[in-house]
This record gives C-alpha cells, structure tokens and sequence, in this order.
C-alpha cells in the first residue's frame, strides 16, 4: 500500500534502487541514493520512502544493535578492527589487551574515564662501550653501535662463546714472580726486593710519577780516603766542653800548632779548605775571631759537600760583619748546615767587595797538611813553602757559588781561617 497521500510510483528512489534486493544493498549504494535528495517539501515523499527502504534493509541485514547505539549508517563498528581494549571481548576478533610491562604501572580509571600508564622507577638511560642511548625516558632506543667481535690482545686469551665469553692472562704469574725492586712490600708480588737506603746514602721518594733519588748522606764525602775518629759530644766530657768544637785544628785537615799569630790574605776569589765533621747534626752555630777592625769588609762563610776530595755544592752560608774585634758568632744560615759524623766537607770564605783587608785569626800554613797538588816547576822539594794548603776559586769574584766548576779550582798558600762549629 503506497504511503498516505503519496504517489504509488517513486520516479526517484524506486528507479535508482531497481533489481537490488534488500540482502545485497550496501549502505554505500543507499548512501549514493539518499545524499543526492534535497531536503524540501516537494520531497517529503521520497524521503519516507527513503526511511522505509533503510528500515527495511537493516532488518534484513541484522544491523539493529549498530542503529540503536549510534554506529550510523553504515551498519555498526567492524568486530574484526585491530583495536586495543582493558580485556579480551566474546565479540571481537582482533582486539589488543592493554598491559603493564617492566618499570610501567597501569591505572583503569572505569567506564567513562581514563586509563593512566606512569613509569615505576627508570630515571635514567646510560650508553655503555659500544652501546647508544636515545630517546626519551618512556621511550628509550639502545643499540650497538659497532662492537661486532671481541679480539684479544697482548699476554690474553679469550676463550668460550660470545654469549660466556672468559679473559684470561697466561703470563700473570709470571709477573707477580718476578724479582721487582719496590719501595715497599706488596702483598700480590711474591720475590720482591724493598730498596733501603745504608749508612752513608739518603733516599728520597718524589711520589708517584716523580723519580726517587739515592745521594750520599750530607751531600758527599767520598773524598775522604779514610775517616779520622773523634768524640762526640755526648762523650765524658763536661758540657761546658762539649759547646765548641775547634775544627780548624781537629784531624786531619787541622793544624798542628794551637797559637799562631797568622792572619788571612783578602782576596776577592773564595778559598776552601776541607774538615771532617766531628758530630753528626744541624750545625747552630759558626765562631771565627777577628783580629783587626780597621778597613774590614764583610765576609761570607760557607760549608760545602766533598766530591772526589775537593768542594762540590753548598750547603749553607752566613755573613760575618766585621765591626769589631774579637770572636764573631753567627747562627743566622742561608740553607740548613746538617753534617754526618764522620764525612768530609770543605769550609769556605769570600770578602763580600772588592776593597779592605779583612783580617781575621788564621792557622798557620808551615803547620798544616797539605791536600792539594804542587806544580812540578819548583826547583826543589825545599821551595814548596805553603802552597796547597788550601785552593781558590776563579771566576766568582765576591760571592760564594751554589756549585763548584772544578776546572776552576787551583793550589793556593792563602792562611786558612781558624773556625769553631757548635751543635747546641
């Protein structure tokens, strides 16, 4: 029965739609039909008609559920769509559950509100050897980045696969066998040596990186041939007497005669003459006596090491200032004046300008041995007079020197000063 107060025949719709029937018309083709119609009075008609054949269909399709919940026109949402649910559904096919991996929580809010993904704890990605990191923290890509093999090198072996892969070293006991010199014993060596320092050699460890040096103690002293033996000052002697000792005359570089009215020749070269010290010790003190004050320059006093029995480097110096006569005592050093018992070293002097005289109590060259070498120009035995009693230093005039060019260094017959050490 047509529609109330509508023609019987649709020229529009009736025509499109011929020879399809109701199983086979797709919402497409109902589409391409309905979306062409202006919605207008003069087609109130066709649209019933319109609403009647989409009834129609959708009956006969079964699409009733997708109508009545809003999947539109075209018959419901697919259940074959690749979609991601919170559980698995009895009417889809090809869903994808929702789930929490490692270092990631997930939070269901319910129907109609949200699901949350947090991360529990990674804070941060570090790239390893060979290893890239990039990304975000959430979304974090590592990769090899060219560490195809593992090779081994000098003195190891590698053995196993790369997924159980051992390092070992055939020559490590070796190693720890052998007969090192260490500075000190080392638990994981078995035959090593500690180096010590003996009786007369210092060490000095400069750390780690630096160097170690091994000196003779007290700067020197293998000059002497042999080593005169004297008392020390914590011998039987009262200490009054153990204050000063007299150098100067001590063996066996001393004189022989105890009163001498001999004096010192100025001269603007340094002079040296050699002692062993009688104490082992910081030197406090140096006494010289001066005999006249008239026209006297200051002088410089100094303690040098021995090497090869003549003056090698100083060790200390003083300034004797010459204002009055008398014994003069300085404690005032440049340099620390530390001896050991036993060692040769030179005693030096120097007058610090080139005008005066400088006149100071000295022993008297006939009584002193002689240390030095002669020229063998002197007609006799007889003529040698003082020569070689003590040796001057050429080419540094007025100053005493850090070190000693020995090439500069000649016999001379200059008085050598009459000089006192204390080790308070």
């Amino acid at each position: 029965m047509p529609l109330p107060d509508a023609p019987d025949y649709s020229k529009r719709i009736y025509e499109l739609l011929k020879e399809t029937d109701l199983e086979n018309l797709s919402y497409a083709q109902f589409q391409g039909v309905a979306e062409k119609l202006f919605i207008e009075p003069e087609n109130e008609d066709e649209m019933r008609r319109l609403v009647l054949i989409q009834l129609a269909r959708m009956a006969v399709r079964g699409d009733w559920d997708g109508f009545l919940t809003g999947g539109g026109g075209g018959g419901g949402a697919p259940t074959d769509a690749q979609y991601v649910v919170m559980a698995l559904n009895g009417t889809l096919t090809n869903e994808r559950v929702l789930t929490a991996g490692s270092g990631i929580s997930l939070t269901d809010g319910g129907a109609g509100s949200t699901a949350t993904i947090a991360n529990t704890g990674v804070t941060s990605n570090v790239a390893g050897t060979g290893i890239s990191v990039s990304g975000a923290t959430g979304a974090v890509t590592i990769a090899n980045t060219g560490v195809t093999s593992l090779g081994a090198g000098d003195g190891i072996t590698l053995s196993g696969s790369t997924g159980g892969v051992t390092v070992s070293s055939p020559i490590i006991g070796d190693l720890v066998a052998a007969q090192y010199v260490t500075l000190a014993t080392d638990t994981q060596l078995q035959n090593e040596r500690v180096l010590t320092a003996g009786s007369g050699i210092t060490l000095t460890d400069g750390g780690a990186g630096s160097t170690i040096t091994i000196a003779a103690s007290g700067g020197g002293g293998g000059g002497a041939g042999y080593q005169a033996v004297l008392p020390d000052r914590d011998g039987s002697f009262p200490a009054s007497n153990r204050e000063l000792y007299l150098v100067s005359c001590m063996p066996p570089w001393g004189s022989t005669q105890g009163s001498t009215t001999s004096s010192t020749t100025a001269s603007n070269s340094p002079y040296f003459r050699p002692f062993v010290s009688p104490v082992g010790g910081t030197v406090t003190e140096i006494q010289v006596n001066v005999n006249s004050a008239a026209d006297t320059p200051d002088y410089t006093i100094g303690i040098y090491s021995d090497s090869g029995g003549l003056p090698d480097s100083k060790i200390a110096e003083a300034t004797i200032s010459i204002a009055s006569t008398g014994t003069l005592a300085t404690s005032t050093f440049t340099g620390t004046p530390t001896l050991v018992a036993g060692t040769q070293y030179h005693f030096a002097w120097v007058r610090k300008d080139a005008s005066g005289a400088g006149n100071f109590t000295a022993e008297n060259p006939e009584g002193c041995f002689k240390y030095a070498s002669v020229s063998q120009t002197y007609p006799n035995l007889a003529s040698v007079g003082a020569t070689g009693v003590v040796v001057a230093l050429s080419g540094s005039n007025n100053v005493l020197p850090a070190t000693i060019t020995t090439g500069n260094l000649s016999p001379f017959s200059n008085s050598p000063i009459r000089f006192g050490l204390r080790w308070d």
